[in-house]
């Protein structure tokens, strides 16, 4: 039996990543015309698009690079051949920026479920290069400002609060058998991202003295699983890697959830059923708990499937209307008495000899105030608000590494 953690976009939001809503967002102000308009000119620079379907621009960015480097200039038949493969790429771009800006879809997953068939592919492959291109920049930018403690812009904004990756690795090394622990824990990741990967890699060859190459065969042992695909291997693509040329190889192995519902394949569903029916201990962590999402991995309404675990869920920043559907869906009657508003104590205010009308007011609304600030205090004890501070990331964790 083993313990299996189920990892969403909110699991990588304090390290600088986006969610699904905040991806859409970006992609959709992203400024198409200032990077692509002049692609001529900058194309080398952007070489995550040169190779963009190869078949049609008969010639690859390495090939179009060691030409340029032969020649020693750009001459007239270069610049043509430039030009060309300028124009193919600024069509799909143009088609691609009009679609995005004026989708009413929520998330990327939605707006590229629509753009999987054969005609719209284009846009489909090119969405999966920018959505690569936006993961690697964060985690860029998550190396320089969040996970090594550099001098980031958004640093101040986390480091006051233990983010959840480090005080995971920080009560495993507590424990004698922590190599046995991290490598029969189950890691059901939907993110594409390589923070959690990176930030053990880092525990290993920092705390645990391991040599890189020992560190990565350490992580190869361990149970991390990409439901939906992921940027690729530490080794393969090093942490925040934006020019690394393999964008193309990139975008074959993202699988938005319509994908993996048309292409599934039920050894693999399979295989995350027996980490779930064997499970002791099952963590719900910074998800959304799609119905889709929840179904990809073989848990469905009333999740018998993990009756006999016990289930342990994260709810920040959800209605009450969602944590209803979720428990509801989960069969987890606790997870929603959880998070009901505890009731409101009785006040009562000793009315003095000298005390008027306004002065009663007065002291009533001071109590009533409070009440309600004691009321959100004990609140945020009770509500698993694991990626916000320490004392809520202890909630989950503790069960995990200590009960």
């Amino acid at each position: 039996m083993s313990d299996v953690f189920i990892i969403g976009a909110g699991c990588s939001v304090p390290y600088g990543f986006p969610t699904g809503a905040m991806l859409m967002q970006n992609l959709k102000n992203f400024d198409y015309r200032d990077h692509f308009e002049f692609a001529a000119q900058h194309l080398l620079d952007r070489h995550y698009l040169f190779d963009l379907y190869p078949e049609r621009l008969h010639i690859t960015y390495s090939e179009y690079k060691n030409k340029a480097n032969q020649i020693g200039g750009y001459n007239t038949r270069l610049n043509s051949e430039k030009q060309t493969i300028n124009n193919i790429v600024s069509s799909i771009v143009k088609d691609f920026a009009k679609s995005i800006r004026h989708s009413m879809m929520v998330s990327t997953d939605e707006f590229l479920k629509n753009r999987l068939g054969q005609e719209k592919s284009e846009e489909a492959d090119f969405g999966k290069r920018l959505i690569a291109r936006e993961i690697l920049m964060a985690e860029k930018e998550s190396e320089n400002s969040y996970v090594r403690g550099g001098e980031g812009k958004k640093k101040e904004q986390w480091l006051g609060n233990i983010d959840w990756i480090q005080h995971l690795l920080s009560l495993i090394d507590q424990q004698d058998n922590w190599k046995e622990i991290l490598k029969q824990t189950v890691f059901l990741t939907f993110n594409y991202d390589r923070v959690l990967e990176y930030c053990i890699f880092l525990y290993l060859t920092s705390d645990k003295q391991y040599a890189d190459a020992d560190a990565h065969s350490f992580i190869k042992e361990m149970q991390i699983f990409h439901v939906n695909g992921f940027i690729g291997s530490l080794e393969e693509i090093p942490f925040g890697a934006v020019e690394n040329g393999m964008y193309q190889e990139i975008a074959k192995r993202m699988e938005t959830v319509w994908e993996k519902r048309q292409n599934r394949d039920e050894s693999e569903k399979e295989r995350y059923q027996g980490f779930l029916k064997n499970a002791q201990r099952v963590y719900f962590m910074g998800f959304s708990y799609i119905p889709d999402n929840l179904e990809s991995i073989g848990i469905p309404r009333d999740a018998e499937i993990i009756r006999n675990a016990k289930v342990y869920a994260t709810a920040m920043g959800l209605s009450s209307q969602n944590r209803l559907r979720i428990s509801t869906y989960l069969d987890l009657m606790d997870f929603e008495k959880r998070n009901e508003p505890e009731p409101m104590p009785e006040i009562e205010v000793q009315r003095g000899p000298f005390m008027t009308d306004i002065m009663y007011r007065q002291e009533y609304e001071k109590q009533e105030r409070a009440a309600k600030k004691q009321i959100r205090s004990r609140r945020i004890r009770y509500e698993n608000r694991i990626l916000k501070d320490a004392s809520a990331v202890d909630l989950i964790l503790d069960y995990y590494t200590l009960a």
